[in-house]
């Protein structure tokens, strides 16, 4: 017996569908004893909805458990799906048998609501006369009773034209179109039932069969009720699988498994199209030939029959467009956020009185200020213009009789009567005004005070609903993962793992993350794991599984989320990354040689870089990692690429769970320019003496909570450092980041506040030290600093020097250029020639060996390696032969970008090694840097690059 709620749900919704479905059988036998064909448009229509109502009947009260009344009401779909061809007699046979089941169904509806069951509902019928008069009904015209296509569905392809392979996606897109308000609450719905699918295919061992019977149907019947009859057509055999899967009558084993994902990606794949996505197919398979393939298979399958040795075509996962983007959020959070808001009014209205009164006071203060110019005008008048007043008192005076005026007062004495002056009409009106100020003053101080409580209760307030309505726009981890596993099911050699589906995530975030995430997987599975695709038995011994295995891993903390994505594979080969970067002109042999392993682990972030044997369609443009590190920084988040040799590589990025509004703290960085930090990321400021940072390695480092942090002075970057700011404590902000705690020096420290942020644009997207912009409280735009971004910076000063300084560094300098090509001499000296270098130049070893020789002064020399007469080798060695030209600086040159090119160079006493074509840039830095012209400090006026 199924729960009174849920009972009472299913009576209310039976009573609706079955005073409907009596209106239509009664209209279907009025037409039809009218004399109305059975086939005309009108009467199929009439059948068609009758045979949608059955068919909602049936469905919903097996899934309540009233088999018979589902059973009965299957009887009466099947009649009207058939389609009869009758006439006379026979036509009115039939319409009295579509009265009768009709009536049987009501019958046993009003049995369930008066607290009865169905159990002899079909004993009841089956004692009528109806089963008979249908079985003679059928023997008497059998081929009137041939089975076609519900009504209710779908046209047939072979029944009606189909426009193309196109077709079914058309179908899709021209329902959103024309039916925007239902998609938007429609579309949210069967996302979530898809979902549940998913997530108890994910844990076949736990999955509740009556939970996903639930989900197909709840799909199958809303597809019914909005129209989308393609979809539903596709779940209803969805449906017949997992109630075959219910009843034990089919075993939840591999190839159901199997077909039940592929069905839940195609369902995936129509809802997507059907918004608007676009989805990439295997081969020549479209959406329409896997919707058949998929509905033969699962009829099979539900029938117990066994499943074709074919693979059932998939298409390759997509990430999920995010324009139109729709969130199901429970009314009691939107009540909550409703009350909220209320609070917010009340506090407006709150504050429009405290500025009212501020207005009056306003007022107040205008007049005050009026009676005060008055008086003191009148006290000019009379002692700045006497002339003026003599005048006045004249006149005054001429039109009073003698005497008349002094003769009122001349009685009294002083201490008897009060007589007013000039002075003292001054000082009695200064005294009235100043308790008119003080007056004013004391209401301007109380109101004030309101309105920074209100100011602060508002604050709250704001925070608070910042805080729901972050709550409410998140959504489980598994959303994204779920066609994460959909793509690793693809993978024959690899297995994944994922941990932290149930972490909530902000929707704008996960659907962005989940691109980046599918590019990592790619990456794992075509570079880390391809030992396990070529060589699994070469896995089995170092101790690992023959199947690669792929990690996926989030979790949230302090304001974070972490999300790592790891493979057990070979590892980087660091040596390869540095190769292909020398071949790429990121930098020379010698500065990719003094990388860090995790430097140049960051280096398969460039675009274009790969390491890919070949081209490929998945990997091998050097595109996907490029796409995750712009994805990160345009999420405001931070990369970390941890890689150890036949061990494995994990890239863990971490995001700031909120991206629209945070709080922030300024600080000064140069004398007009300041920046910012957010507030979750910054742990203490410290005011630190000089003398307590010391230098290790050539950087510098503080102690910190009993470990020594690295320090990044940040004012360099923005301008040289004021003379009175040498020798002054350190402003210190200590910040945490993905790879640990960073001490950021700054000019000054500055407040918290409460900003909206915008992640930075594709133009400034590629600056690692910079996570978003925001708009501080003065209308000055503040960067938003990263600090494991300012880190990396700090440790390539080459990157921000200024334009100024790597012009200079080539003034009174002289090299010699030596290579066999024209152009490539001519290019390279006009690059050098502006820098301020002066250029020599010869067409071979030879020629270049004898300037080197002819006590020409040089400071270095560029050359190529192969050259006619004598190649570069063979110059490397006889400069390094005499002494007087031992110590001088050569570079090579060359389009040889191999190890065993390089190895023979630098034992031949090569200083520096590049590839061509050359990187202007990367000459003129490795120049400076050789030449002693390069340092931070000779950088006035230098600008973040």
């Amino acid at each position: 017996m199924a729960h009174p709620e849920l009972l009472q749900s299913f009576l209310q919704e039976a009573e609706e569908v079955m005073l409907q479905l009596e209106s239509g059988v009664q209209a279907l036998c009025a037409d039809g004893r009218a004399g109305t064909e059975p086939a005309t448009a009108p009467a199929l229509g009439g059948m068609a909805q009758v045979s949608l109502l059955a068919h909602r009947m049936r469905g919903s009260a097996g899934l309540y458990g009233f088999q018979q009344l589902s059973t009965l009401a299957g009887l009466l779909e099947r009649l009207l799906d058939a389609r009869p061809e009758l006439r006379g007699e026979h036509a009115g046979a039939y319409l009295a048998l579509l009265e009768e089941i009709s009536g049987a169904l009501r019958g046993g509806l009003r049995t369930l609501q008066a607290g009865g069951t169905d159990r002899d509902l079909g004993l009841t019928f089956a004692r009528s006369a109806a089963p008979a008069r249908l079985q003679a009904l059928v023997t008497a015209v059998p081929d009137a009773f041939r089975m076609r296509a519900a009504l209710h569905r779908a046209p047939d392809p072979e029944d009606a034209a189909e426009p193309g392979a196109e077709g079914l996606e058309a179908r899709l897109r021209a329902f959103v179109t024309q039916n925007e308000e239902v998609w938007e609450y429609f579309a949210p719905e069967v996302h979530e039932h898809v979902a549940a699918l998913r997530q108890a295919l994910d844990h076949p061992e736990a999955a509740d069969a009556n939970a996903m019977f639930r989900s197909a149907h709840t799909i199958k019947g809303s597809s019914y009720m909005v129209g989308l009859a393609e979809l539903g057509d596709f779940a209803h055999g969805l449906e017949d699988l997992l109630g075959a899967v219910r009843s034990d009558a089919v075993a939840l084993n591999a190839p159901a498994l199997a077909a039940l994902a592929a069905a839940v990606d195609l369902l995936d794949d129509m809802m997507l199209v059907a918004g608007g996505g676009h989805v990439l197919q295997d081969g020549a398979v479209t959406l329409q030939g896997r919707l058949e393939t998929l509905s033969a298979q699962l009829q099979r399958l539900a029938a117990g029959e066994a499943p074709a040795a074919a693979a059932v075509p998939t298409a390759a996962p997509q990430a999920r467009a995010a324009a139109n983007a729709t969130i199901r959020v429970p009314a009691q959070r939107l009540e909550g956020l409703m009350d909220q808001l209320g609070e917010v009014v009340g506090s407006r209205a709150r504050l429009s009185a405290l500025l009212a009164r501020l207005d009056e006071m306003q007022g107040l203060m205008q007049d005050s200020q009026a009676r005060f110019q008055r008086t003191v005008r009148d006290f000019e008048e009379r002692y700045l213009n006497p002339d003026m007043v003599r005048t006045l008192d004249a006149g005054r005076g001429a039109a009073t009789p003698d005497g008349a005026g002094q003769g009122l007062t001349a009685a009294f004495a002083d201490l008897e009567f009060d007589t007013y002056d000039d002075l003292n009409i001054l000082s009695r009106s200064i005294t009235e005004l100043s308790v008119d100020f003080g007056e004013v003053r004391k209401r301007l101080t109380d109101t004030v005070s309101g309105l920074q409580e209100e100011n602060e209760a508002l604050g709250k307030l704001i925070r608070q609903l910042r805080t729901d309505l972050n709550a409410t726009s998140r959504v489980p981890f598994s959303q994204a993962t779920a066609r994460l596993r959909r793509w690793a099911r693809e993978q024959p050699h690899l297995t994944l793992a994922v941990e932290g589906d149930d972490v909530l995530v902000e929707s704008g975030i996960l659907q962005r993350l989940t691109e980046p995430m599918l590019h990592l997987l790619t990456n794992a599975a075509h570079h880390g794991l391809r030992r396990a695709a070529e060589d699994p038995q070469g896995r089995v011994a170092q101790g690992k599984p023959a199947t690669g295995q792929v990690f996926i891993r989030a979790s949230e903390s302090a304001n974070f989320l972490e999300v790592t994505v790891a493979d057990d594979g070979d590892g980087l080969d660091l040596d390869r990354i540095r190769e292909r970067a020398l071949g790429a002109g990121v930098g020379s042999a010698q500065e990719l040689a003094a990388m860090g392993d995790a430097e140049a682990a960051r280096l398969i972030l460039l675009p274009g870089l790969s390491t890919a044997e070949t081209v490929g369609q998945t990997a091998g443009r050097g595109v996907g990692m490029d796409v995750v590190a712009n994805s990160v920084r345009a999420l405001g988040g931070e990369l970390l690429i941890q890689s150890e040799p036949g061990v494995g590589t994990a890239f863990v990025l971490r995001l700031p769970t909120t991206q629209r509004i945070m709080d922030v703290l300024d600080v000064q960085l140069g004398a007009q320019d300041a920046g910012a930090f957010a507030v979750n990321t910054v742990q203490a400021l410290r005011d630190v003496p000089e003398a307590d940072i010391t230098l290790i390695e050539g950087a510098p480092h503080v102690r910190f909570e009993g470990q020594l942090v690295p320090v990044v002075d940040a004012r360099p970057f923005w301008g040289p450092v004021a003379g009175d700011e040498v020798g002054a404590a350190a402003h210190l902000v200590f910040a945490s980041s993905i790879s640990g705690t960073i001490a950021v020096r700054v000019r000054a420290f500055g407040r918290i506040e409460e900003v909206s942020v915008t992640p930075p644009s594709p133009l400034l997207g590629r600056l690692e030290y910079l996570a978003g912009l925001t708009v501080g409280a003065t209308g000055a735009v503040l960067p938003l600093l990263d600090p494991a971004g300012l880190l990396r910076l700090a440790r390539r000063p080459d990157a921000w020097l200024s334009g100024a300084a790597a012009q200079a560094g080539g003034t009174g300098r002289t090299l010699l250029l030596v290579d066999d090509s024209v152009s490539v001499r001519r290019l390279v000296s006009r690059m050098l020639e502006r820098a301020g270098f002066t250029v020599l130049t010869a067409n071979d070893g030879q020629e270049g060996l004898d300037l080197i020789h002819s006590g020409e002064h040089l400071d270095a020399v560029i050359t190529d390696l192969e050259m006619p007469r004598m190649n570069g080798y063979e110059l490397l060695g006889a400069v390094r032969a005499r002494p007087d030209s031992a110590e001088l600086p050569v570079l090579v040159m060359t389009t040889r970008a191999g190890e065993k090119h390089q190895q023979l160079a630098f034992s031949l006493g090569a200083t520096d090694y590049f590839t061509k074509p050359v990187n202007e840039t990367l000459l003129l830095r490795r120049l400076q840097a050789l030449l002693g012209q390069a340092g931070v400090d000779a950088a006035p006026g230098a600008v973040p690059a």
